[in-house]
């Protein structure tokens, strides 16, 4: 069984390479990227005027819900039960309540009315990751894919850059779990 991680005396934080995370190497790339970055990769089919959020009681539906399909490392990883449902719960609050990330039809775009990156509006949100103790920025996709993805996917997935996964749909602010894409 090959691990995610090639070693366990790495310099590099464990939680950056599950979530990715600002680097010293992200940071320059994204800066050379600027210089790069068209104007289409900005725009989104997202809008803002269709959000119909979820109630408290939707909210805690979805989390219900979503719970059983959590991946035992994504248990293993939150070191409470509570913390595993917050970040279920942040996700519940930056989507439609008509749309279901997780569980619903791949061929639809479920977009994201939380967080974003300022510089490159990347869907983010904000979490206290086990065993530190400051708040940081943490990209929606790769949560999902940590808490949802199957071993196999998610082996692949850690194989590319710790920067937001691409969107399958080309929309970055879609996070459709099924939208993932294994491409650069």
């Amino acid at each position: 069984m090959s691990t995610v991680f090639p070693c366990r005396i790495c310099a590099e934080n464990p939680f950056t390479a599950i979530f990715g995370g600002p680097s010293q190497q992200a940071e320059e790339k994204q800066k050379k990227s600027k210089k790069k970055t068209s104007s289409s990769s900005r725009q989104s089919g997202r809008n803002a005027a269709n959000f119909n959020p979820r109630s408290e009681a939707e909210i805690d539906a979805a989390v219900k819900q979503w719970l059983q399909y959590a991946h035992p490392r994504a248990r293993d990883f939150f070191t409470t039960p509570q913390q595993l449902e917050e970040v279920l719960r942040e996700i519940a609050k930056g989507t439609d309540k008509n749309d279901d990330p997780i569980l619903g039809p791949e061929e639809k775009c479920v977009y994201w009315y939380g967080d974003v990156t300022k510089d490159d509006l990347q869907a983010a949100i904000r979490m206290v990751k086990p065993g530190e103790s400051s708040e940081s920025v943490t990209y929606v996709n790769r949560v999902l894919a940590f808490i949802f993805a199957t071993d196999e996917s998610f082996e692949k997935l850690m194989q590319l850059p710790k920067e937001p996964f691409k969107m399958s749909s080309g929309d970055q602010l879609d996070i459709n779990l099924a939208h993932i894409s294994l491409n650069t």
